[in-house]
């Protein structure tokens, strides 16, 4: 037996071992860098459509809000009850609440913040005016009851009914202020965070 050869031989499978293990190793670490960053650009991707999706859901359901009571409630005058039943039949907010699993995952502290105090006062409006809805309801009805009655305790009744509006309005105007300037905070956040630049898109 040649020991030289033996020798060769071996420190040969020793270094081809140790090449072979090195680059698979490489490649490796090659691939999976190669799915972090994927997965890092999924993510982008995903939390750039639900921004997006935020921001036009905001816009336009406050637009048509702002259009078909904002303005109304915006024009009352003091003393005066909202003496009009706004309907509030369907959910508002199908992106919010289709994706609230996401929104934990928006990495800007401050815009995720925005989000939920937005939502939060949005639809705390919703019941403030399901609240309303009641309340106008009590009235219309007393007042029917007085008109067919003509009896002094149902008018008593759409008095006191009707001031319980009066009162009531004054804190619908007051929450209608500070959804409007929060819509209007988190529209700007968004607009900064690049949803309306088409290449995030």
């Amino acid at each position: 037996m040649d020991w030289s050869t033996f020798g060769s031989a071996v420190a040969g499978a020793v270094v081809g071992g140790f090449l072979a293990g090195y680059f698979s190793l490489k490649a490796t670490q090659k691939s999976h860098e190669n799915q972090v960053k994927h997965s890092e650009e999924n993510e982008e991707k995903i939390i750039s459509g639900l921004l997006q999706a935020i921001h036009d859901e905001i816009e336009t359901v406050f637009e048509r809000y702002q259009e078909s009571m904002g303005a109304r409630l915006e024009s009352l005058d003091d003393g005066h009850g909202l003496a009009y039943y706004y309907p509030l039949v369907s959910d508002f907010f199908n992106v919010y609440n289709g994706n609230s699993f996401l929104i934990g995952r928006i990495p800007n502290n401050d815009l995720r913040k925005q989000i939920v105090r937005t939502y939060t006062l949005a639809k705390g409006m919703i019941d403030s005016y399901r609240m309303n809805n009641d309340l106008v309801s009590k009235w219309e009805f007393s007042e029917k009851l007085y008109a067919e009655s003509q009896l002094e305790v149902h008018k008593n009744q759409a008095i006191a009914h009707y001031s319980a509006l009066v009162d009531y309005a004054k804190i619908l105007k007051d929450s209608h202020k500070t959804l409007k300037q929060e819509v209007s905070a988190l529209l700007r956040e968004l607009r900064k965070n690049g949803v309306l630049n088409e290449k995030n898109n």
